[in-house]
């Protein structure tokens, strides 16, 4: 049987596409409850028409347990969005409290590069959340989609193309997963409430919108929009010497892994568009240029 009731907390970037995506399936008679959890003290305003749409908001203090935990009675899937910096104050006790709460699956904020075989580096803590979780005994399932083309491509990684430049780790020749916001919603809210929880469980999602080296991407860019694009290449190795001096820069993390050939969710046999029949994803240009 389906589940009924979600909440996502966070409305931010990836969060908002979420609940909206969730509130169609609710329309539709496919849910029966979408609860946006949103921070105390949040002026976000895409909270007030996610409430006009018909989500119940509630803002808390993620780190109060018990309020959350009260907040999230009744509900049978969280599903996180909270941002990478907040997984330690904010998702940990959102874990727990929906451990209190009878929570029967918990989506943890993942929506990006794979993280389940991590042994070190920036990202670590994504995979030691996943242990958390199972340590409290909590049922989840991870969604990997690669990058975002509609938010990461911006100068937070040297690429910018309102004046002609871009940049790639390598020689910008390995494939990359890329999967639009928007279609990644639509994608999780689906499978959230059709597939029974046995195949929700424990479950690895990869999914793809579109498979294209930088190379690929840029072509694209410079054949649909008419302009020349100025491109630099990283090398590894002066990635690598960059995050000897900032180990934090994540936009050089995001590049280091592509150039290294990281940049994909998994292998052609291994994606699951498949479980949402009819999936028809934006490829990475039209999302890029909003089309």
């Amino acid at each position: 049987m389906a589940f009924k009731t979600f909440a996502v907390a966070g409305a931010g970037n990836i969060g908002v596409f979420l609940a909206e995506e969730l509130l169609k399936q609710k329309a539709a008679g496919n849910a029966e409850e979408v609860l946006v959890l949103g921070r105390l003290g949040s002026n976000n305003g895409a909270l007030a028409k996610l409430a006009k749409d018909g989500a119940k908001v509630v803002l808390v203090d993620f780190a109060n347990t018990a309020k959350v935990a009260a907040a999230l009675e009744g509900i049978d899937v969280v599903l996180s969005a909270i941002t990478f910096s907040a997984i330690a104050e904010a998702q940990v006790p959102l874990a727990e409290a929906a451990k209190q709460a009878g929570v029967k699956l918990f989506l943890p904020s993942e929506y990006g590069e794979k993280t389940d075989t991590l042994e070190g580096g920036i990202l670590l803590p994504k995979k030691l959340f996943q242990d958390k979780l199972r340590a409290l005994g909590l049922p989840f399932a991870l969604v990997y989609n690669g990058p975002f083309p509609d938010f990461v491509l911006t100068p937070f990684i040297g690429v910018d193309f309102e004046h002609g430049k871009a940049a790639a780790g390598g020689d910008g020749s390995n494939p990359v997963s890329w999967t639009a916001r928007r279609d990644v919603g639509a994608y999780v809210a689906y499978v959230l409430t059709h597939l029974p929880a046995e195949r929700l469980n424990w479950r690895i999602f990869r999914i793809e919108g579109d498979r294209q080296s930088f190379n690929e991407v840029f072509a694209a860019y410079e054949a649909r929009t008419g302009k020349k694009l100025q491109i630099t290449y990283r090398s590894v190795e002066e990635l690598e010497a960059a995050l000897k001096v900032n180990p934090y820069d994540f936009g050089t993390v995001l590049q280091l892994g592509w150039a290294r050939g990281e940049g994909i969710v998994g292998e052609k046999g291994e994606l699951t568009n498949a479980e949402f029949p009819g999936w028809k994803p934006k490829k990475a240009i039209d999302a890029i240029l909003g089309n």
